[in-house]
């Protein structure tokens, strides 16, 4: 009877086991998204992830070519859904992106849905920006999503970054130029830098939301950690460009906020 009783519980306690993998698994399998992202040479690029593009202020396009996966094996219809906070985008440059058709810079959630069937790839996408000769990075986020189901979703940003054509990319590559930190800031932010050997001399120019030089650090080192005082500012978002040898080589944004 003791044995018999001792079997007895362990078929129950391997019952429950049982049961709480198969639950683990259909509530796994429920969350799970539908959709992946793809470049279009087809390598992946992972959900939430920022990809940066590179132009010039003069072009009169930037374009974001990304492709979308459905991995689920029935057809979705999907929506794409643009995000733009505030001081995301650099004033006077315009954005509108393509899906199915293309709409206007106030169109921030796609009219119209593609039909996409399961395991197919949709190259309907692209994000346009056109810089209206302002250089420096304007971030935008896309939204993919089930137009049944808004929780089933995939997003990405997209760093539009027009910098003048006389800004070589072997050098852009060679320079480390982070994002200010603290950000907000209250007193002072912080930039930590790195230029090549080539660089004669260079400065961060900071600028305000209309255009106009608020301030002035230069470098006297080719790389180092700038401290920039911004007690004296106003609340307000900011740009603060890296300049080398006269070229505007990068622009990035901070928030003074007390």
């Amino acid at each position: 009877m003791q044995i018999k009783s001792f079997y007895l519980k362990n078929m129950i306690n391997m019952k429950k086991i049982l049961l709480s993998l198969l639950c683990v698994t259909i509530y796994s399998g429920v969350f799970a998204q539908s959709f992946s992202l793809q470049d279009t040479n087809g390598v992946a690029i992972n959900a939430g992830a920022t990809v940066q593009v590179l132009g010039s202020p003069s072009d009169l396009v930037i374009q974001a070519r990304i492709d979308l996966k459905n991995n689920a094996t029935e057809a979705k219809n999907v929506k794409v859904k643009k995000v733009i906070h505030e001081g995301d985008t650099l004033p006077l440059t315009i954005n509108y992106f393509c899906w199915g058709a293309c709409f206007g810079p106030d169109t921030y959630d796609s009219p119209v849905t593609v039909n996409l069937p399961g395991g197919e790839v949709s190259k309907e996408f692209f994000g346009d920006y056109n810089p209206q000769t302002v250089p420096g990075i304007s971030r935008i986020s896309y939204v993919f999503y089930d137009a049944n189901n808004r929780d089933d979703s995939v997003a990405v940003t997209v760093e539009f970054n027009a910098s003048p054509t006389s800004v070589s990319d072997q050098l852009l590559s060679l320079v480390k130029f982070s994002d200010a930190y603290p950000n907000p800031a209250i007193n002072v932010v912080k930039v930590d830098y790195r230029l090549p050997g080539s660089v004669n001399e260079a400065a961060i120019v900071i600028t305000n939301m209309l255009g106009s030089r608020v301030k002035e650090v230069k470098l006297d080192d080719l790389s180092g950690k700038a401290q920039i005082p911004v007690s004296e500012l106003i609340n307000g978002i900011y740009f603060y460009s890296l300049i080398a040898d006269d070229e505007l080589v990068l622009t990035k944004k901070f928030v003074v906020r007390r």
